[in-house]
């Protein structure tokens, strides 16, 4: 069931993008595509072989988090993008500060993010389905022990145009843990039970509403409201959002910082469900 609702998703997505294409004119969430050779960015460096890219942002790799990206654009409107990152905590101390190895300590972290993301345009209003997969593994030196998750999300956001680059918009998110991967040993009937327990309490959705002025081909201002609808319990809801400002609103309300008198301290656009965005493009 669940098989055949993904490939039908992908179909209709794939006939959509026949059918419909962007004014020329409009601009998108999807940051445009390189020219063919070499590129290079603010944090990152690829080569570009048409409508398929290859890149890295070699600035993590100086804090241990080594990374890898790769992008195809099915139509100017339709990207694809999988992004893999090895993280070694240990890396600065022992890079850096020259600290010995300890094995026994050693761990790594591997995650991979891919999603596919879609902008389609019929006159005035715009379309934008988005979904992801979210893999994490943390595993020892040689991952003979082992943990890891793959969580899905997505959102499907509807905006009207008031302009080629302004748009006012409505954003419906939900995610949720389809699997956990571990080196113990546990039965099938334990397992089956936890991970049937896992999605349910794990499942969460919000909305959010606000305005949107895309003010170059690579960078966006975004202002609007958020708020969760459906699993306010679900520890997901400390990953929701996919910008990198989501990130720092989510750090912090994991966190719930607070003063020295233990009153919460409010950040405006940061510990508020109003929130103000720079980074709006996939």
């Amino acid at each position: 069931m669940t098989k055949a609702f993904v490939v039908m998703t992908l179909a209709l997505l794939l006939f959509a993008v026949v059918l419909f294409s962007a004014d020329s004119q409009t601009v998108l969430s999807i940051v445009p595509q390189h020219k063919e050779g070499l590129f290079v960015e603010f944090a990152a460096i690829g080569f570009s072989f048409g409508n398929t890219e290859v890149s890295t942002q070699p600035l993590f790799d100086l804090l241990g988090l080594f990374n890898v990206r790769f992008r195809n654009y099915l139509s100017p409107t339709f990207v694809l993008n999988s992004e893999t990152y090895l993280f070694d905590p240990f890396f600065i101390s022992k890079a850096y500060a020259g600290e010995p190895y300890n094995e026994s300590a050693q761990v790594y972290i591997l995650f991979n993010r891919s999603y596919l993301h879609n902008n389609l345009v019929f006159g005035s209003t715009l379309f934008k389905p988005y979904g992801e997969l979210l893999s994490i593994l943390v595993g020892n030196y040689n991952f003979s022990e082992y943990a890891g998750s793959t969580i899905a999300r997505g959102f499907l956001s509807i905006g009207v145009l008031l302009g080629r680059n302004v748009e006012i918009f409505g954003t419906v998110e939900s995610g949720i843990a389809l699997n956990v991967w571990t080196s113990q040993n546990i039965s099938q009937e334990e397992w089956e039970t936890f991970i049937s327990e896992l999605r349910e309490k794990t499942l969460y959705a919000s909305v959010r509403a606000g305005l949107t002025w895309y003010y170059d081909n690579y960078s966006g201002l975004e202002v609007g409201y958020r708020t969760l609808v459906y699993g306010k319990d679900s520890p997901l809801r400390l990953i929701q959002g996919f910008t990198f400002t989501d990130y720092i609103y989510n750090v912090y309300t994991a966190m719930q910082y607070s003063g020295e008198n233990g009153q919460v301290i409010n950040i405006p656009f940061i510990t508020t469900d109003y929130y103000l965005s720079f980074s709006t493009k996939f």
